[in-house]
């Protein structure tokens, strides 16, 4: 089953918004999230639907936000959950000639590996974010944002995408990439997302093991830069 580009953006805007609003009323940090079972989508969305998917993940969360917790960060939550959405996308298929499904037991390991890296990757855009565009720091969100994103993504994100992918449903997926502008070559391809997913992974060893705070902490400062290099070579 095909749907169209249209189809595909509403649908899945539809879906952020029936599975986002409910759960408004969950606050889990004041202002800043809440619990998010919504978070299943994006990875599923990106993996389906494409660039498309992932801006309808990021319209969702803002329109989303426009019951509880909107305010000048949402557009921070606009870039992440895009991220949420893109990355998965990019990333699949630098690892694989499939189309994205979990037939196998080594596409259900890319699929966890490829979540793990998406939830770090948005904890570290909207955690550091608040901090070096708002000066607000709140571990509290930076480490709900990580459990939020990946505890759904693989205990509600994953059957649901068993089900999409499964030859009764069979949606077809948007085709690869065409290009990567800036990952030339195999072993580029190859490395640089490794790179980038230690890089975060560091940060999270920093916030939620030792506790510590970007301000003042070069680690902190480096990982952070070298993050966002990292996730534009992957998404251009």
């Amino acid at each position: 089953m095909k749907l169209s580009k249209p189809k595909q953006f509403f649908i899945v805007l539809a879906a952020f918004l029936a599975l986002g609003i409910p759960f408004k009323v969950m606050v889990l940090v004041e202002g800043f999230t809440e619990v998010r079972p919504v978070n299943a989508l994006p990875p599923i969305a990106g993996l389906i639907c494409g660039p498309l998917g992932a801006l309808a993940c990021g319209i969702g969360n803002v329109i989303a936000d426009l019951f509880g917790t909107f305010n000048a960060t949402s557009l921070l939550g606009l870039f992440g959950n895009f991220a949420a959405a893109y990355l998965p996308y990019r990333m699949w298929h630098i690892y694989s000639d499939e189309e994205p499904n979990l037939h196998k037991n080594k596409n259900i390991l890319k699929y966890v590996l490829i979540c793990f890296t998406a939830a770090l990757s948005v904890s570290a855009l909207l955690g550091l974010g608040l901090y070096y565009f708002f000066g607000t720091w709140v571990e509290q969100v930076y480490t709900y944002i990580f459990f939020n994103n990946f505890g759904f993504s693989i205990g509600l994100g994953m059957p649901i995408f068993i089900m999409l992918s499964s030859q009764d449903v069979n949606i077809r997926c948007v085709p690869k990439p065409k290009k990567y502008l800036i990952l030339r070559g195999e072993k580029l391809k190859k490395l640089v997302p490794i790179a980038y997913t230690a890089v975060l992974a560091v940060i999270m060893v920093l916030v939620l093991v030792f506790h510590i705070a970007p301000a003042g902490n070069p680690v902190m400062a480096v990982c952070s830069v070298l993050g966002l290099f990292g996730m534009i070579a992957i998404c251009v």
